[in-house]
């Protein structure tokens, strides 16, 4: 039983959740609504679409698993309660674990891909399995490098539902250019909403890991640059965030649609505005947890704000 819950932990169960979460609401919040306006089909159905689902969260899982593969000693350092391997699960078992998740999630792919009609998508996973093992072993502790790797996955979840869009690509009917237009807006605004606030969170966990890092050379911003820049350079971030929310709920406003309004300050900007303070106040490694916990929220609650437009939208 033990091991059990050790390896739910290890391939951080709770996220993959989120992150196949995510992806069913793209579908069938956004893209899927828009195109059956536009009485066009979505180009994969409810099995393959579950396909391709499993495949991401099996690359992730093998990400995770790879990660702390490379990642003992530092841990051992930063975060001692929450090692697995070597103490629950042998090396040598967890790299075979990693490689056979990443393996068949990237056979899975392949198949979708094929079922998409567009075996060039078959590149897609790959690639980001490819991803994931340069940032484990070694991109990680280079300055920026290992922040933007992760955000930028953080965001792609979303857009690899897009991607497998196959009309979106293909426009042939002159009636299909704006469903296609307003999922690709809508996509990419979220995209750059996981993008930003993922960065942000990243800085905050390097804060929050500065002692071991530091032990192992790594080059984070909060060591080269020292942590008040890095607490900056966050505020930044979360600033950018603030201001597409401010936009949208301005446009939101100009629509008389007030509730919504409300509704995005209430969910998302207040959590944002709490990270701030919180932030400002953090000078260890528990209250930067703290912050990273807020952060993890505002990313919760705005992919759930796809659930929310979807109700707003059919009434």
């Amino acid at each position: 039983m033990k091991q059990i819950i050790s390896l739910l932990r290890l391939i951080r169960w709770l996220n993959l959740f989120f992150i196949a979460l995510t992806q069913y609401l793209v579908q069938y919040t956004i893209i899927k609504p828009i195109l059956a306006q536009a009485q066009i089909e979505t180009t994969l159905n409810d099995f393959t679409f579950l396909l391709l689902v499993l495949s991401t969260i099996l690359i992730a899982a093998g990400g995770y698993v790879i990660n702390d593969y490379f990642d003992v000693k530092i841990d051992e350092v930063n975060k001692p309660k929450r090692i697995f391997i070597d103490r629950v699960i042998p090396r040598r078992a967890a790299m075979l674990l990693h490689q056979f998740l990443s393996g068949l999630g990237i056979v899975i792919a392949i198949y979708v891909a094929w079922q998409a009609g567009s075996l060039k998508l078959s590149l897609v996973h790959p690639l980001v399995a490819a991803f994931l093992w340069f940032y484990s072993t070694g991109y990680k502790r280079r300055l920026l490098a290992g922040n933007i790797i992760v955000a930028f996955l953080s965001g792609f979840v979303v857009l690899i539902v897009a991607l497998y869009e196959q009309h979106l690509f293909s426009l042939t009917d002159s009636s299909a250019i704006a469903p296609a237009y307003s999922i690709f807006i809508i996509t990419f605004f979220y995209f750059v909403f996981s993008f930003l606030v993922s960065f942000a969170r990243e800085l905050v966990k390097d804060m929050e890991d500065i002692e071991g890092d530091r032990k192992y050379n790594c080059k984070t911003i909060p060591i080269v640059f020292g942590i008040e820049k890095a607490k900056w350079l966050t505020y930044l971030l979360l600033g950018l965030v603030l201001t597409m929310l401010i936009y949208f709920q301005w446009m939101q406003v100009n629509g008389n649609d007030f509730v919504s309004a409300l509704t995005i300050f209430t969910t998302l900007e207040f959590p944002v505005l709490i990270s701030f303070y919180l932030l400002k106040k953090a000078n260890g490694s528990q209250q930067f947890s703290s912050v990273s916990s807020v952060l993890k929220i505002v990313m919760f609650m705005g992919i759930m704000s796809m659930v929310y437009f979807y109700f707003i939208m059919k009434i």
